[in-house]
């Protein structure tokens, strides 16, 4: 009687424990959940940036909602325009009542930026459009309403910088904006017309 040979496996062979039928439907679930959501965001990107879409006008309140303050389309970027200032982001904390230093947070990020072989664009625009939202909004008729978001968004990047600086949040953070005026290439700095302005963002009390 002829011995059985057992051929060698298959190394293309898929290996491994197959899926029983609950995890197989989680999973069919779960990319059901990843297409909707896709496809809901391809939606709002659509009518965000379709601002003359008579759709977009109707739902502009939800659109908004859902594309900001995360998703916020700058398009700058193709025609840039020359800042005529120079704007940093302070903030002091308020420990115990007691106020301490005015600590600039533009400039910490400059300088951890500075030297970078591969810069972040993202991480260098986190800050500056945490605030040029919040301006944005508190310019608009609403304001105490439509600051509300942009005010919380604000306020966690503001913290998460002072956590990775090691300093102490206290129970309330005040947020200024210093801003000084970039001279015209060619002319002579005028200390009058160079000498920094400060404008007051607010005072928020941090949760414990």
């Amino acid at each position: 009687m002829a011995e059985s040979v057992i051929p060698p496996p298959d190394p293309l062979a898929p290996r491994g424990t197959p899926l029983g039928a609950s995890r197989r439907g989680i999973l069919r679930w779960f990319a059901a959940f990843v297409a909707f959501v896709a496809l809901v965001h391809s939606s709002m990107l659509l009518l965000y940036v379709a601002t003359d879409f008579p759709l977009s006008r109707t739902y502009a309140r939800q659109v908004n909602g859902w594309m900001r303050p995360l998703f916020p389309q700058d398009w700058s970027i193709f025609a840039p325009e020359p800042s005529k200032f120079n704007q940093h982001l302070e903030v002091r904390a308020n420990v115990d009542g007691t106020f301490g230093p005015w600590i600039d947070l533009t400039a910490h990020d400059n300088a951890a930026y500075r030297g970078e072989l591969l810069p972040s664009i993202e991480d260098q625009l986190v800050l500056r459009r945490a605030v040029s939202q919040y301006r944005s909004n508190a310019a608009r008729p609403d304001a105490r309403q439509a600051t509300g978001r942009s005010a919380r968004y604000l306020l966690n990047v503001v913290l998460v910088r002072l956590d990775a600086l090691g300093e102490e949040p206290g129970q309330a953070v005040q947020l200024r904006l210093k801003s000084t005026r970039i001279p015209a290439p060619g002319t002579r700095p005028d200390a009058s017309v160079t000498r920094p302005r400060y404008q007051a963002l607010g005072y928020w009390k941090v949760r414990p």
